[in-house]
């Protein structure tokens, strides 16, 4: 499992990742740090919530997992989710931003 996938099991583990469309518009403009989506995704769930993420400020990415493989990883098919963790967030994006390489440490 790559590094970017082993990051959001352990968000999920710490309770710092919502999963689903409803909990991640709940999170919003409460604790929501980052948003991601599947590389599925449909592109309306995907225009919705980029709307709604933009009106509070929260970043948003796509990943390049697709919802089977996250299923995978966390155990739960998703197309959209919520880090609620600032570090999490930002070792998420990093990771993004690396190409989501695959490393001994973590």
């Amino acid at each position: 499992m790559n590094r970017l996938l082993s990051i959001l099991s352990l968000c999920r583990k710490a309770g710092k990742l919502k999963m689903g469309f409803d909990p991640v518009v709940g999170a919003l403009g409460k604790d929501a740090a980052l948003v991601l989506f599947a590389s599925d995704c449909s592109p309306k769930t995907r225009e919705r919530m980029e709307l709604k993420a933009g009106r509070f400020g929260v970043p948003v990415l796509g990943l390049p997992c697709t919802a089977d493989e996250i299923w995978l990883a966390l155990g739960k098919k998703l197309a959209v989710m919520a880090v609620t963790d600032e570090g999490f967030a930002r070792k998420a994006a990093s990771l993004m931003n690396d190409g989501c390489k695959e490393e001994s440490d973590i």
